[in-house]
């Protein structure tokens, strides 16, 4: 496992550490979202034995983050073909550099609604040998959020293995990242896509609240922008998250 660049660092360097990183990194943030934004396109148009809708299907979000992925590569791989590829082997990260292994890149989906991520328990735990260890879990990470057909979160930055933390029940099988991590990180990219996100990802925002924004027709971000009604609670919530609304 590779040396961590926050390795013995204070988490007050953690941001500046994942700015150096982002700048070093091939890609800039606007290109991995040009990309996404692309391959996510490319999926919802797709169709099944050229008759089916994939809208007409209720996927699997582990599916859906599946075919994301590799579009995604395909993608990557189409423009730098001596740059990138998809991964080939068990060891191979989801998008290997091939000019530096150093910036090979895990990809990690979740298609709940929120904004956390999560990874398998086994994300934490170190192999036994190297003929077991499969994919090295520390390192860059593309990260895509998403619910339903709407991409909510894309981000970029560096997760170390022991940055998983395995869930709690020694039978449970899935692992869940620090909360510093999010914080200090990733880094958030953020675009006109995420207009598209559902209203119950703004806090407050329960069921029982989300039945007095469907009445009004407010259902996504976007929409809560362009509301004109009168609906007190709708106006309030957004002068609220006035500054969040309008940084993307």
């Amino acid at each position: 496992m590779k040396i961590s660049p926050y390795a013995n660092q204070p988490i007050a360097n953690w941001t500046n550490i994942t700015e150096d990183l982002i700048n070093q990194y091939p890609l800039n943030p606007e290109e991995i979202l040009e990309i996404a934004m692309l391959s996510w396109e490319r999926l919802w148009t797709s169709r099944i034995g050229g008759e089916i809708d994939l809208y007409e299907v209720d996927l699997p979000a582990t599916v859906v983050g599946y075919f994301f992925q590799k579009l995604f590569s395909h993608e990557l791989k189409s423009r730098y073909p001596f740059d990138w590829k998809g991964e080939e082997f068990k060891s191979d990260k989801d998008l290997v550099n091939i000019q530096n292994p150093i910036f090979s890149t895990e990809m990690k989906s979740s298609g709940q609604l929120g904004y956390s991520l999560y990874g398998n328990r086994s994300y934490n735990q170190q192999a036994l040998s190297l003929e077991n260890a499969g994919k090295d879990k520390s390192g860059f990470y593309i990260t895509v959020n998403f619910y339903k057909h709407a991409i909510t979160l894309i981000r970029i930055g560096w997760v170390d293995q022991d940055d998983w933390v395995p869930q709690g029940a020694a039978t449970g099988q899935a692992a869940v990242l620090k909360p510093d991590v999010y914080k200090y990180k990733l880094f958030e990219i953020n675009g006109a896509y995420r207009n598209n996100s559902p209203i119950e990802l703004l806090n407050g925002i329960g069921p029982r609240a989300a039945t007095i924004f469907h009445s009004e027709q407010v259902y996504t971000f976007g929409d809560l922008k362009a509301y004109s009604g009168m609906n007190l609670k709708i106006r309030k919530t957004y002068q609220d998250n006035y500054d969040f609304l309008n940084s993307f």
